[in-house]
């Protein structure tokens, strides 16, 4: 059923295209046939015709031959019954109704049957005669000659002069029925007709159709150009040029009807992860879901475009305010982000929002869609709302977030990135036991950047994964060059386990440092295990067979979950520095906290790390808690490798025993 609906549809598509050359293919057919029924019907005619002069002209002969008694017919005198009975019989056989004998006057002087009067005599024995006389014109007539009458409703006639030795005698009017011969004509040429018929329209009519065919797929071939010039060849929704002309356009108007227009900028967060773990496959899929669930979202006039990799944009008309369009945003939001079904996993889609209001915030599409993008990107890092609405002070923002995107992108090309060592020291403060390596990007006015501003950009960009491999490489070679038994510890990101080739990274480097595993720790947050933990956590089994120090970074801050704590079998837990914020000032309970931390942790046969130490009294409790390891800026601020050797390692070389002194304490000494 649903076939020969759509068959029909698409003959009614085809014709309601080509309706004109269609209607004039018809018309040449339709004359093609008239023509050929018009032929075959005159010459059924001319073959009629041309049979009653062939009957004529026998006839003729046998009324002039020696039994025709031809003067008998014209006379009256000597006529032989017989031969008249002969006569009869012959034109019956010939199917001549009737015939008539006239003289050389043209007077009729034997007819065999009536055909005025047949109701009264029929075929009478020695005929009658009914007075008839033919026409001057006909007895003019020189020589041999025959006219034929036929009007194909009744029967034909033709009459002909009786001329024996070039003497006109008399002349012989034969009336016969052609019924049987016009028919059999009629068929034999209508059968003629047909197959002419059948073979010009097959000669015609395929290589009408096959043009016809040709034509549709030329016109398909245009169509599909023409979608794929303005429209997104996986989603089907409007491309990036497409949005920007209706834009532009709905701008213009809105302008004179003063009209409120909405831009948003959607993101699709994380489909890069979702194309590497799943494949580009169901990353398609989810994209042309989305763009799906988007298109039945918006609102009727409303124009959707995808406009990038993972980037959407909405452009909704008839924007009341500020709260309808929040409104409008979080229906999206609850639409897109419905679970999807890809390669047997659920996926939740995530996305980011930002909004451009036209006039105030732009009259063209480059700069509402600009201010729109800049809105996105601030709902990146916010997402307690279902959409951020664009402001000014953005632009600020936005062009030192380029500046920077810049400089992390030229520290990545040109190994522009440095790393700052902090010394960790032992639970009293009288060892230097290693450092923990801190990632640093130099600004254009020789100081640095912040790494909670750079490294989201590198995140977002996708150069994480070699920085963080960069900074293990440098930490590594970095630690080579300074005493035994100093560590140093980095911190990893979540991108740097999705390969799958972390741990090969690390031997190399540690192949090429000519170090131990011992002397390289890794640092990783509990965040980190709550996506993908099992593969994250068979990766991190395998670094800790290398011999290297597996450590939980900003315990306390996250979840806490306990289960990661006896699923993997960390070395240290690293306590947060809040906690000493939380401390100084005089929060409850605190100490009792971090007693609880300590006493866990060594139960379970891990050290323990406290960050953030600044004052003596922090000291002395986390050593009276038995805390293992102490690192803040009471030991030393995160600084450059050079200046650790001059300020650190020549400290620690006076003495053993000795203890890191306070920065402070030590220029006051001095």
């Amino acid at each position: 059923m649903a076939r020969n609906s759509a068959t029909s549809a698409m003959l009614l598509n085809t014709i309601r295209r080509y309706w004109a050359t269609v209607c004039g293919g018809v018309a040449v057919t339709g004359f093609v046939i008239m023509s050929i029924l018009w032929l075959g019907s005159a010459s059924v005619g001319e073959l009629v015709e041309a049979e009653m002069r062939a009957r004529g002209a026998n006839f003729v002969r046998l009324l002039l031959g020696p039994q025709g008694q031809v003067d008998a017919f014209l006379t009256g005198i000597a006529r032989d019954p017989n031969a008249e009975t002969t006569i009869r019989t012959v034109a019956n056989l010939a199917d001549i109704e009737s015939f008539a004998v006239f003289s050389q006057q043209g007077e009729e002087v034997f007819r065999s049957r009536s055909d005025r009067y047949e109701w009264l005599l029929r075929d009478r024995p020695g005929g009658i005669s009914s007075g008839d006389r033919l026409s001057p014109s006909l007895l003019e007539r020189q020589g041999e000659w025959q006219v034929v009458h036929d009007e194909g409703r009744t029967n034909s006639s033709v009459v002909a002069p009786l001329i024996r030795d070039g003497v006109t005698i008399g002349y012989l009017s034969v009336v016969a029925n052609m019924d049987e011969s016009r028919a059999a004509y009629a068929g034999t040429l209508g059968r003629t007709s047909a197959l002419v018929a059948f073979v010009l329209c097959l000669a015609t009519g395929v290589p009408f159709l096959l043009y016809l065919r040709r034509k549709r797929k030329i016109s398909e071939a245009d169509e599909r150009i023409q979608f794929l010039a303005n429209h997104d060849g996986l989603t089907h929704l409007l491309n990036r040029r497409r949005m920007q002309e209706e834009t532009d356009r709905v701008m213009a108007t809105a302008r004179a009807t003063r009209e409120r227009v909405a831009y948003l900028y959607i993101d699709l967060d994380e489909l890069s992860e979702i194309n590497n773990s799943l494949g580009h496959g169901c990353g398609d899929e989810l994209l042309r879901t989305v763009a799906t669930r988007l298109a039945a979202a918006v609102d009727e006039g409303d124009l959707v475009a995808r406009i990038g990799a993972d980037d959407f944009a909405v452009l909704h008309r008839r924007s009341s305010d500020v709260a309808a369009i929040a409104s409008f945003a979080r229906r999206i939001s609850d639409s897109v982000c419905e679970p999807v079904q890809l390669g047997g996993q659920t996926v939740r889609p995530s996305i980011s929002i930002g909004c451009a209001l036209a006039p105030q915030d732009g009259r063209i599409h480059s700069e509402i869609v600009k201010h729109a993008e800049i809105a996105h990107l601030h709902h990146k890092a916010d997402k307690g709302r279902s959409l951020v609405f664009f402001d000014p002070s953005m632009d600020d923002e936005m062009a030192r977030r380029r500046q920077i995107e810049a400089l992390v992108r030229e520290a990545v090309e040109k190994d522009r990135f440095e790393l700052f060592y902090q010394p960790i020291v032992n639970g009293d403060g009288s060892r230097l036991l290693g450092f923990e390596a801190l990632l640093r990007l130099g600004d254009t006015q020789g100081g640095y950047i912040s790494p909670t501003l750079f490294v989201p950009i590198a995140e977002t960009r996708g150069y994480i994964k070699a920085i963080g491999s960069w900074v293990i490489r440098e930490a590594a070679r970095q630690i080579a060059l300074w005493p035994e038994p100093l560590f140093v510890s980095v911190n990893l990101s979540a991108v740097q386990f999705r390969d799958g080739d972390l741990v090969d990274i690390v031997q190399s480097t540690l192949r090429e440092a000519g170090i131990p595993g011992r002397r390289l720790e890794i640092e990783v947050v509990e965040s980190l295990l709550l996506e993908r933990s099992e593969d994250v956590l068979e990766q991190l089994g395998q670094l800790k067979d290398l011999g290297i120090s597996i450590d939980m970074d900003d315990f306390g801050t996250g979840y806490s979950s306990l289960s990661y704590l006896w699923r993997f079998p960390f070395d240290k837990l690293k306590i947060d520095q809040s906690f000493m914020v939380a401390l100084t000032n005089g929060e409850p309970n605190v100490p009792q906290i971090l007693e609880t931390i300590v006493a866990m942790a060594h139960t379970m046969q891990m050290k323990v790390t406290t960050e953030g130490i600044e004052t003596d009294a922090q000291v002395e409790l986390m050593k009276r808690l038995g805390c293992d390891q102490l690192q803040g800026y009471l030991f030393g601020k995160p600084m450059p490798a050079e200046r650790v050797a001059s300020e650190v390692l020549t400290r620690f070389r006076i003495g053993e025993a000795e203890s890191i002194r306070p920065l402070s304490s030590a220029k006051a000494a001095g």
